[in-house]
């Protein structure tokens, strides 16, 4: 159950609003560095990289491939910020699951975002990862991007969540700014914070009866680890398919 600085225990609503802080404030600045500016210098690498047929070529996610606007950037950038949010929500659903050390569940969680984040961004149908070269510097930047991601979206949620429970409104004006900054961020903070309001209340009775059994807690983690084995096993055949 989550605490106030005091050490007494917050209230639901109050432990609901730390929560989506903690997603603002640790996902939105994550996800527009490493998702947002991180694909935009993969791309300019392999743009660097690959022959100059593909300049003007849309992309599969609809971008134009080699022409840099201010008005491109900023959507990848939102984009990003998106990503954060989900991102950061999804460690917080599998954290409480992540077994060792922390760094062994960091790199856990930087393994399972690569393969099931990189098998989405990697298609063997598309066009994206035929055109550009070389195909090994394509799937493996992003792989590595997502990969990356999930590590430092592991940090940062677990830094910022130590500082979540400050009091005072003053807190809010970082989360207001980032979400100002990057205004479609809301809709993925207002889906969140509607589950957030229905399941703090359904595990704070979990726990009042003893949490989940032994082996409920073995299914969970069955569940988020076969999740993370059919995104290994898509990427691995989407990059078969390029081969």
């Amino acid at each position: 159950m989550s605490r106030r600085v005091d050490g007494t225990p917050a209230s639901a609503r109050s432990e609901v609003l730390e929560k989506l802080w903690v997603l603002i404030v640790a996902g939105i600045p994550t996800g527009v560095l490493v998702a947002g500016v991180g694909s935009r210098l993969a791309m300019l690498v392999l743009r660097l990289t690959s022959p100059d047929a593909v300049v003007g070529v849309t992309s599969d996610d609809g971008f134009e491939i080699g022409r840099f606007t201010l008005g491109g950037t900023y959507n990848l950038l939102v984009l990003g910020a998106v990503a954060g949010v989900i991102g950061a929500a999804a460690y917080r659903a599998v954290e409480p699951w992540l077994l060792g050390p922390a760094w062994f569940r960091r790199s856990t969680v930087a393994a399972g975002s690569g393969a099931v984040v990189g098998s989405m961004l990697i298609h063997g149908g598309g066009i994206d990862f035929r055109l550009l070269k070389p195909t090994w510097l394509a799937v493996g930047l992003f792989v590595a991007l997502p990969a990356l991601f999930g590590a430092v979206i592991a940090v940062g949620v677990d830094r910022v969540s130590i500082i979540a429970t400050s009091q005072g409104w003053r807190r809010w004006v970082l989360p207001a700014v980032l979400v100002a900054a990057f205004p479609l961020a809301i809709v993925v903070v207002g889906i969140a914070a509607v589950v957030l309001a229905v399941w703090v209340p359904v595990r704070r009775g979990l726990e009042s009866t003893g949490g989940l059994s032994k082996g409920a807690g073995l299914g969970v983690r069955g569940v988020w680890l076969m999740i993370a084995l059919l995104g290994l096993a898509a990427l691995v055949g989407d990059v078969r398919a390029l081969s």
